[in-house]
């Protein structure tokens, strides 16, 4: 399984970092609040095993995924997936200032995951000095399985992937989302020696 150096690791780190903080604060400028962020968990995964953590996680939940596939030069590619309990939904269309039925929840989510997913991806691929192309998203409902299928499709393609769990959440509302950022084993090899070429300028 391939696996990411120490210092891959706190290279891509940074580079996450910075990201993320783009994407918060592209977040709180169009909701006019503040966002929090935690550390994203990264981990090397086995692309058969997602399946089964996912349902665990979120089967039972109510919640709403926008998935969306990128890809770049030499073979760079992935999955970024928007995860949300749909209860953030209402919260959303109170932080916008919304009326009952001016805009769908589908809508509304699309709207954020569209500035979460791009902002954070073609930051990170600026600083690999690379860029992304984007496939149309797809939104899937974790109440029919949506979600453990995709993940199947996905585990049927790639052997192991880099897992990256990032977590944005907006103060004093009752509203979150996870992006949990997908690579696989192929891609991953790229996005080290990119992240070696970093190191070496260091």
């Amino acid at each position: 399984m391939a696996m990411l150096t120490t210092d891959q690791q706190d290279a891509l780190q940074e580079l996450m970092n910075v990201s993320m903080g783009l994407a918060s604060d592209q977040l709180a400028r169009y909701l006019d609040t503040l966002v929090h962020l935690q550390v994203p968990a990264m981990q090397v995964v086995s692309a058969t095993d997602m399946p089964s953590q996912f349902r665990e996680l979120y089967a039972d939940k109510e919640a709403y995924l926008i998935s969306q596939g990128f890809i770049g030069p030499a073979g760079m590619q992935g999955e970024a997936m928007l995860l949300y309990n749909l209860s953030s939904a209402k919260q959303l269309a109170n932080i916008l200032g919304y009326q009952q039925h001016d805009v769908s929840d589908a809508e509304m989510l699309s709207d954020i995951s569209s500035i979460l997913t791009t902002t954070f991806l073609n930051s990170l691929a600026a600083q690999l000095d690379s860029t992304l192309s984007y496939s149309a998203p797809r939104q899937l409902s974790c109440e029919n399985n949506q979600l453990i299928e995709r993940l199947q499709e996905l585990a049927s393609r790639w052997n192991v992937a880099l897992q990256v769990n990032i977590q944005y959440q907006v103060t004093n509302y009752a509203f979150q989302c996870d992006m949990i950022l997908l690579i696989p084993g192929s891609a991953l090899q790229i996005l080290q020696q990119q992240l070696d070429i970093i190191l070496q300028d260091y």
